[in-house]
């Protein structure tokens, strides 16, 4: 019987340093903007829901969990006038700006080694399946999968719960816009499962307890 090979010590030395690396940047955006953290925390909590209903494991539940914990990491680049706004409308400068983050998110995580899941998450969270989102308007298969489920948890928690310039809705509310969503903005499937797993297992705690993917 021939022996296992071992993951080398160097390799796991340098695995630990680059998920330290990770938190300490989600924890840098938290530092900016209380509610972008808590958010950050719940689209986590939500994304890891959603792929275990899609039936996802391992690595790839991993990555899609701190896809969804740094989804938002490049609005570290934006100005204190966007956390500051309260504003529903956003001038075009603002726009812009805003309309940045996953680029500049994306490009943060260049400068360590990230698995492809959690980068597609960030680069990838705004696109649509429609070819309406940004930054490059792809269409249905050519956004990564990782990236489709945390645009729906994004999507849900940013929907039911409180913004400067928003009221939070309803969970019944929340249900029918994800199916407006479905299919257009959304992938169908996707959404039917984020659905049935909110409806069976409740929704994430409006202040999250922080908890390390694993």
């Amino acid at each position: 019987m021939g022996i296992a090979a071992k993951k080398p010590i160097v390799a796991d030395r340098q695995e630990v340093n680059d998920t330290r690396t990770l938190f300490m940047m989600a924890a840098a955006l938290g530092r900016r903007d209380s509610y972008t953290h808590a958010h950050a925390q719940r689209v986590a909590a939500y994304s890891r829901r959603l792929a275990i209903k899609a039936k996802l494991s391992g690595d790839m539940l991993h990555d899609i969990t701190m896809g969804g914990m740094l989804h938002d990491l490049g609005k570290l680049a934006l100005s204190d006038k966007i956390f500051s706004n309260k504003q529903a409308c956003l001038s075009a400068e603002m726009i812009g700006e805003v309309r940045s983050h996953p680029m500049i998110g994306a490009a943060l995580l260049q400068h360590i080694h990230c698995n492809a899941n959690i980068y597609h998450a960030v680069l990838f969270h705004h696109e649509r399946i429609d070819g309406t989102g940004y930054p490059f308007g792809l269409h249905g298969n050519e956004i990564p999968l990782a990236a489709k489920i945390v645009s729906i948890a994004d999507c849900f928690d940013a929907i039911t719960t409180d913004r400067p310039y928003q009221r939070r809705k309803s969970r019944r509310h929340a249900f029918a816009l994800l199916d407006e969503m479905a299919g257009r903005c959304l992938d169908e499937d996707l959404v039917r499962l984020m659905i049935e797993d909110v409806r069976t297992h409740g929704m994430e705690p409006i202040i999250p307890r922080l908890t390390v993917p694993h």
